[in-house]
């Protein structure tokens, strides 16, 4: 009789220690944070693609319309994987790999037709695809704050959407935008080999590949048949709009309609992207205290009210304390939004309900796009932010008839 290896046997496989809640939160936060690098860079320099390729603003808005095609493909896999694989961290890494591989062939495009072509692969799995698995992993290490900690994490995403513009806004003075394009593969690929060496694994109960019927009966009932949850991404969805197309057109409208330079749009964008970084947890922190539903009225009522006054400010820089608390209104509340609608839906299933929730907020606002810059072609662009304006005050009074979650998510 072997006694040592019947003792071998029995002593107890020493587990690896969980990594802190709050390590976990940072890595992600940094990682979201390059994903909107991206777009960022996008934004500023617009003006230029606009001019080099003669494009009008109903083409660009078509361009976005055809994105959002792009996201909702991209936001299914990366909703069905976050349920279905065990480690949801390869899904991380694609996510900014694959963007910054087509974010630099955009800069050798021809034509703007095979810009555009470019631009909705890099969205097929680009950075769309973090936000579920992301989210996920969150909700599941801060259940009791859950609000504040997706507030952290969209400051990741504010920090590039603001540093991107200023950045590369200023760096537009000496070099093409498609020398711009063209260096976006460097922070994509560097934080991927990053994250790839430091971030843990993110496993968890891959409940989909095991309990298939379950699964299937639980989306059924869960999510295809939820009225609160279709009420959040109701909610969600009007917001989506301001958010997507207020960076598309402000640079537009501030180059064309009040002649400023490109570096001065950068600083714009920056500003309207760095407050709702300041604010993010903040807000997300009065949600978690004080109610979901008021905090998301009372944030979309203040961005439907400033957003829809822009044109109405006079040019010059009296016109920047406007749009940053816009920025405030508009960026900060998006994780609160997603919270209250995780919290509609067990817990099994974040990545179907988050799917869910930005399936169908792409879908509403696949138009809207097309029909912002047919309004900018017809009537001028400051139409545009009209338009955005009532649409976020629409979704702040559609919030208020949509009941609140039962139980918060513990």
């Amino acid at each position: 009789m072997n006694t040592s290896a019947d003792l071998s046997a029995a002593a107890p496989e020493t587990a690896a220690p969980e990594p802190s809640r709050g390590r976990v939160l940072g890595l992600l936060t940094v990682g979201h944070g390059v994903t909107h690098i991206f777009q960022g860079t996008m934004n500023v320099c617009l003006p230029l693609v606009v001019r080099d390729f003669g494009i009008s603003y109903t083409e660009i808005g078509l361009l976005r319309s055809a994105q959002r095609v792009s996201h909702i493909l991209s936001i299914t896999i990366g909703g069905l994987a976050t349920d279905m694989l065990r480690d949801r961290r390869g899904v991380l890494l694609l996510s900014l790999l694959w963007p910054s591989l087509f974010v630099s062939l955009q800069g050798f495009s021809p034509t703007f037709w095979v810009f555009g072509a470019l631009v909705c692969i890099q969205a097929l799995l680009g950075g769309f695809m973090w936000h579920a698995p992301a989210r996920a992993v969150v909700g599941e290490k801060f259940p009791d704050r859950m609000g504040f900690a997706l507030g952290v994490h969209a400051m990741g995403a504010n920090v590039g959407a603001a540093v991107a513009p200023i950045v590369v806004g200023a760096l537009l003075t000496w070099i093409t935008w498609r020398t711009a394009y063209l260096f976006q593969f460097v922070p994509g690929v560097a934080i991927a080999l990053f994250l790839w060496a430091v971030l843990p694994p993110l496993r968890h109960d891959a409940t989909a590949r095991n309990r298939s019927a379950s699964y299937g009966r639980a989306l059924r009932g869960d999510i295809l048949t939820n009225l609160p949850l279709m009420g959040v991404t109701l909610v969600a969805s009007l917001r989506s709009i301001g958010e997507n197309l207020v960076p598309t057109f402000l640079p537009l409208y501030l180059t064309t309609d009040l002649n400023m330079g490109i570096a001065t749009v950068g600083v714009y964008l920056a500003c309207l992207a760095f407050v709702g970084t300041i604010f993010a947890p903040l807000i997300g922190h009065l949600s978690d205290r004080f109610g979901r539903k008021i905090t998301i009225f009372l944030s979309l009522l203040t961005g439907g009210l400033l957003i829809g006054s822009i044109p109405l400010m006079p040019s010059g820089w009296f016109l920047l304390p406007v749009v940053s608390l816009g920025g405030m209104a508009l960026f900060a509340v998006g994780p609160i939004i997603q919270a209250s609608g995780l919290e509609h839906a067990p817990r099994e299933i974040w990545g179907a309900a988050q799917t869910f929730m930005d399936v169908g907020r792409s879908t509403l606002s696949l138009l809207f796009p097309l029909v912002a810059g047919a309004v900018a072609d017809t009537y001028g662009l400051r139409y545009t932010f009209y338009l955005f304006g009532a649409i976020n005050l629409l979704g702040a009074f559609t919030i208020l008839v949509v009941p609140g979650a039962r139980t918060r998510a513990r």
